[in-house]
C-alpha cells in the first residue's frame, strides 16, 4: 500500500477575481506505506536539528508560507537559515523515495472559459484523483489519501471521492475509474503529521513557482532552486497540471 498526502492553497471558494490567489492548487506527495515511519523521523529529526526549542511546542509545525516569509516559529531567521531548512524539508521526498502530483486550476482561465464553472477545488481534486489512480494503476498498488485539514471543503470532497469510487470520474479530459484508491480521505492536522507538513511545504513552491512562470509574482531564485533540485525531479510522469488549466 501507498500513502498519498495532500494540502491545498489558494482556496478563494467561488470567488475566481482575487489578484492574490489567481491559482487554486492541490499537491499530493505518495510514499510506500515501508517508508512512513522513516519519513516522519525524518522531518521530526530535522526540527530538532534547526529549531531545538521550539520544535518542544505543542503547534510547531513547517509550514511553507512561514518559511518563505519569515513568519511565526521562523520569524527571527535570516533568510539563509529558512532557505536552509526549506531544502532539509524538501530533501525527505527523495530520502524516502516518494513521488509528487501536482494538479492546478488556474482561475482567471477558468472564469473566461466557463459561465457557471464547478467549483476549482472541485476540479484540483477530481484531476487529483484521477492522476493517483494511474499512478495506483502503474504499480498495481492500492492508496489511501491523508489531507490536511479544511473544514470548508472536506465535506464536498468526502462525497466526491465516494462518488468517484462508485461511478468513475464523470468529466475531464479521460474519465477513470477509480478502484485502487481506498477506504476515504482521512484529514488530519498537520502538526501532528510530518509528512502532510512536507506537502504543505511543497504545495507553497509549487504554487509560488506556477505565478512566478506565469508573470503574476517576482521570480525568487530561492523557489526555483528548491523547485528545480527538490520536487521536480520527484514529479510523477503526466502529473503537474492539465491542458485545460
Amino acid at each position: 500500500m501507498w500513502f498519498a498526502y495532500m494540502d491545498e492553497a489558494g482556496n478563494t471558494g467561488r470567488n475566481l477575481n482575487e489578484a492574490s490567489q489567481p491559482i487554486h492548487l492541490i499537491a499530493t506527495l505518495l510514499f510506500d506505506e515501508s517508508k512512513i515511519t522513516f519519513l516522519h523521523d525524518y522531518i521530526r529529526d530535522t526540527a530538532r536539528k534547526h529549531c531545538p526549542r521550539d520544535c518542544r511546542h505543542d503547534d510547531f509545525e513547517f509550514h511553507g508560507k512561514d518559511l518563505f516569509a519569515g513568519e511565526g516559529y521562523f520569524a527571527n531567521m535570516p533568510p539563509s537559515k529558512r532557505i536552509e531548512i526549506y531544502d532539509d524539508v524538501l530533501r525527505g521526498i527523495g530520502i524516502a523515495e516518494g513521488q509528487v502530483v501536482i494538479r492546478g486550476v488556474d482561475k482567471e482561465l477558468l472564469r473566461k472559459r466557463y459561465a457557471q464553472p464547478f467549483h476549482p477545488h472541485d476540479i484540483a481534486l477530481m484531476f487529483t484523483i484521477e492522476s493517483v489512480e494511474r499512478f495506483a494503476q502503474d504499480l498495481d498498488c492500492r492508496v489511501l489519501l491523508v489531507a490536511d485539514e479544511a473544514r470548508e471543503v472536506e465535506d464536498a470532497a468526502l462525497r466526491d471521492l465516494a462518488s468517484y469510487q462508485e461511478f468513475g470520474t464523470s468529466w475531464g479530459w479521460n474519465t477513470e475509474d477509480i478502484d485502487h484508491i481506498i477506504d476515504t480521505i482521512h484529514f488530519v492536522p498537520s502538526h501532528r503529521n510530518p509528512a502532510v507538513q512536507l506537502a504543505d511545504c511543497v504545495t507553497f513552491i509549487a504554487g509560488r513557482k506556477r505565478k512566478s512562470d506565469r508573470g503574476l509574482v517576482t521570480p525568487n531564485s530561492a523557489v526555483a532552486d528548491l523547485w528545480t533540485d527538490c520536487i521536480e525531479p520527484y514529479v510523477a510522469e503526466n502529473a503537474v497540471w492539465h491542458p485545460a488549466t
